[in-house]
């Protein structure tokens, strides 16, 4: 068991002493060193296998459920569902879009239960 299991393993003693050792040791310059030698690489790594992209994928997806999650419908979701999969079909422009789905939602002038 190294010293350091040992130190918190232990609760008579306190942590304090092992990271003042810690520190008079030089382990927080190693760990700017380190910080420095590899955290530049590993971005550039992220970078260049898609990270950017992932994220903004994950970025669109977060806003779409919010919308869906509060009764705001996807136009451009729906003009990309037209396009692959009724192409002989011409989409609805932004505004008969929101109200087709407004009066879906609402109905036309009557209340729902469900």
């Amino acid at each position: 068991m190294s010293r350091w299991m040992r130190s918190v393993a232990d609760t008579g003693r306190s942590v304090w002493p092992l990271l003042a050792r810690w520190w008079r040791a030089g382990v927080p310059s190693l760990l700017v060193r380190w910080w420095r030698a590899s955290v530049p690489s590993l971005l550039a790594r992220w970078w260049r296998a898609g990270v950017p992209s992932l994220l903004a994928r994950w970025w669109r997806a977060s806003v779409q459920t919010a919308r869906l999650a509060i009764g705001i419908p996807d136009y451009d979701n729906y003009v990309d569902h037209m396009r692959r999969h009724h192409p002989a079909l011409v989409p609805m422009t932004r505004d008969e879009f929101f109200h087709e789905r407004m009066l879906a939602r609402y109905g036309k002038g009557r209340s729902r239960c469900c």
